[in-house]
């Protein structure tokens, strides 16, 4: 009797959780040894440019790029948002222009997000939904691999983490503090600077916020998305107002939007990127990279407008295989066609576990919405497999609550049948 109450006090979740961290440890420190960080400036464009713009920042050149996408070398740019290059400068200023001491940081952050995603499902999901989702995402290999890029992926995963925990937890409280408001304001800002896609919180928070609030008053309300909206204002301000001395305009984004947008309604025409870009590039030297962005912009409007019926019909069948990461041509025995169809699941099945029991919880509402909005997004104007990461926590916990979901009801239906089978008896 003494084994079995011991076995009861344990705390499952909290368990798997820290199985969850030491494999995760075990996977990182295993692609590690057999090399998955060595050579990544050759593979990885994106990260040379960010590792230009932090050798710059500290050489006190500013904030300066390379040749990349409509970037110019040795130009002001505002191709990226600051914080990944100034969390860059942080570590080569402790560490010297170590790579390896940025692909150490990143797996610890990698899997300080194990937990923060435990701490969410735990809030919004339940325990052992939290603990489930926290052992999909450490053990996701592809989780870990972009981790040893220099690319923001990895530091904007735990702050969406992050601020989505602070938006859970005030919205349990009945008056949530005008302070709370404003650093949850300030966070997303500075998440927003580090990854454009986290605009898609602010336009879900406000209507989730009067739905749950409009008992407060008006005058309530109004003040509190005033406070949320100056802690955005405050976190952004210093680059709008750099890019306004720079560029001559107030730009509140980064031009990775525009020239994304553009690639994407040229992506399928048989020209490479880097011919594309460096053409674009010739034809308009006398225009600085926050000008050609516009002019990108509009070229890519007018082209969908005029898409052809084969077209939308070929973006509709390329871009959901590359953001779930299939190969192409299609072949069942490449070990990539294996990736594709297991996060093409998580994909449709976190999905619909994301809005599965959401009546009337406005944290589930935020979290389903904000995964299908950023998805959306980046089917509708360009994706690339990586774009699906930041994605998969969401996913998991999702996909975990639909297990739930389905367990309960074949629990209940099972016990629905015995007790009739018991009654006829």
């Amino acid at each position: 009797m003494g084994v079995i109450n011991r076995l009861r006090r344990l705390d499952i979740a909290k368990i798997i959780l820290i199985i969850a961290l030491l494999l995760g440890i075990v996977l990182r420190v295993n692609m590690w040894q057999q090399g998955e960080g060595n050579n990544i400036f050759r593979r990885s464009r994106d990260s040379v440019a960010y590792d230009a713009i932090a050798r710059n920042l500290l050489a006190g050149k500013g904030y300066v790029g390379t040749t990349h996408m409509i970037e110019r070398k040795g130009q002001p740019t505002a191709f990226y948002g600051p914080i990944y290059p100034f969390y860059l400068v942080a570590i080569y200023t402790v560490f010297g222009r170590s790579v390896k001491a940025v692909q150490l940081s990143h797996m610890i952050i990698s899997l300080a997000t194990v937990v923060l995603l435990y701490i969410l499902g735990e809030k919004v999901y339940g325990k052992m939904a939290g603990a489930l989702a926290a052992l999909i995402f450490a053990l996701s290999p592809q989780i870990a691999h972009y981790s040893f890029y220099l690319m923001s992926d990895t530091l904007d995963i735990l702050l969406e983490i992050l601020l989505l925990i602070l938006i859970v937890a005030f919205l349990r409280k009945e008056r949530p503090s005008m302070w709370v408001l404003g650093g949850t304001g300030l966070l997303l800002g500075i998440a927003y600077l580090c990854r454009q896609t986290v605009f898609f919180f602010p336009v879900i928070l406000i209507p989730i916020m009067w739905l749950r609030y409009r008992n407060n008053g008006r005058a309530w309300l109004l003040k509190s998305v005033a406070v949320l909206t100056a802690g955005i204002l405050l976190a952004i301000a210093p680059w709008v107002i750099r890019n306004y001395i720079v560029f001559k305009e107030p730009l509140v984004e980064t031009t990775t939007g525009p020239a994304t947008l553009w690639w994407g309604t040229l992506e399928d025409k048989g020209t490479p990127l880097k011919t594309l870009v460096r053409r674009y590039r010739n034809d308009h030297p006398d225009m600085n990279e926050v000008q050609m962005s516009h002019l990108m912009a509009k070229e890519a409007e007018t082209r969908l407008f005029h898409m052809t019926k084969g077209e939308v019909i070929e973006r509709i069948e390329q871009r959901p295989r590359r953001l779930f990461g299939f190969p192409w041509p299609l072949r069942l025995s490449s070990p990539q066609m294996r990736v594709g169809i297991s996060y093409a699941l998580l994909g449709l099945l976190g999905t619909i576990g994301l809005f599965v029991g959401i009546r009337g919880k406005y944290d589930r509402v935020l979290i389903g919405l904000y995964a299908v909005m950023t998805m959306g997004l980046h089917l509708s104007t360009h994706t690339v497999f990586r774009y699906l990461m930041p994605v998969v926590p969401f996913l998991a916990l999702g996909s975990v609550n639909l297990l739930f979901y389905a367990g309960s009801y074949i629990k209940q239906l099972l016990y629905n049948i015995q007790g009739k089978h018991t009654a006829t008896i």
